[in-house]
């Protein structure tokens, strides 16, 4: 989802109660106060300059998209969008492909239903935002493709958010509160995965259950390995209908004055109808 931060960092809220330095049977000894907070000063610092450091480039972004129309018979997948994703002087530009196996020239905006951008950054600096006000608390260590990783939960309150659900065709507009995970590798401290959820939605609010799972991974452009999107899940429901849409990033390279780039036509959904535009969240906006 698209998100916009201006701001400086401040002194992060570390909710560590009923963490201490003691060991399980399971895993190595437990960070104390001092240290988690380190992990997420680091962590911090990285969300601030990653987005910064990043080149210009481009990838393919291939967009699966599945509802379940009762909530109880299963997704099925309702279509598949291919886009070209240029990143330049850290913007995002999106151009559709191909939509369910044909070529394509319409808008990213007017694709309809649950769309997302801004998994280059914006995201995780939404989190370690100043005005955010976020609340860290170490949880646990987790193993993430073959990575050990400081897992710790976060919550932003919604008086505190800046984050927008909107619903384009109702003309509404709803700022939320969310948690959710980071988890953080052990030996960098940089952020390799993200979940989060919503809260407070009003019950009569058309879109609920709003979630996004994001991970990063380590991507060779021109001569250097950046940490940049893999895949994410974005969740939401409408009424009785789910929604999910299941994200990938391939192709990365350089943008030059060179570059060119062609799209292989993934296998289409066997079902090739566009599903009925779900009410569903689009780019959250942050005023600058």
């Amino acid at each position: 989802m698209f998100f916009r931060l201006v701001g400086t960092l401040l002194p992060l809220a570390i909710a560590a109660a009923g963490q201490t330095s003691g060991s399980t049977a399971a895993g190595p000894l437990a960070p104390d106060a001092a240290q988690q907070k380190k992990i997420l000063t680091d962590a911090a610092e990285y969300a601030v300059t990653h987005e910064e450091n990043l080149p210009n480039f481009i990838c393919t972004q291939t967009t699966r998209r599945f509802v379940d129309f009762t909530g109880k018979s299963g997704f099925r997948p309702v279509d598949l969008i291919v886009e070209r994703l240029t990143y330049f002087e850290h913007h995002e530009d999106y151009k559709v492909s191909m939509v369910n196996g044909l070529s394509s020239n319409v808008a990213h905006s007017e694709l309809g239903g649950a769309i997302s951008s801004g998994e280059f950054g914006s995201v995780l600096k939404n989190i370690f935002s100043p005005a955010s006000d976020t609340e860290f608390t170490w949880e646990r260590f987790f193993r993430l493709r073959g990575r050990q990783m400081h897992v710790y939960s976060y919550r932003v309150k919604v008086e505190n958010s800046d984050y927008h659900i909107r619903v384009p065709l109702r003309k509404l507009d709803l700022v939320s509160g969310y948690h959710g995970l980071i988890f953080i590798d052990e030996r960098k401290h940089f952020v390799h995965r993200i979940t989060q959820h919503a809260d407070t939605i009003p019950s009569d609010f058309p879109v609920q259950d709003v979630s996004l799972a994001l991970d990063y991974e380590y991507t060779q452009i021109g001569d250097s390995d950046y940490l940049l999107p893999l895949e994410f899940e974005l969740r939401s429901r409408e009424g009785t209908h789910l929604i999910k849409n299941d994200v990938t990033y391939e192709d990365y390279r350089k943008f030059g004055a060179e570059t060119s780039i062609t799209f292989d036509a993934p296998a289409a959904p066997k079902s090739s109808a566009p599903p009925k535009s779900p009410a569903a969240p689009t780019a959250p906006a942050n005023k600058e």
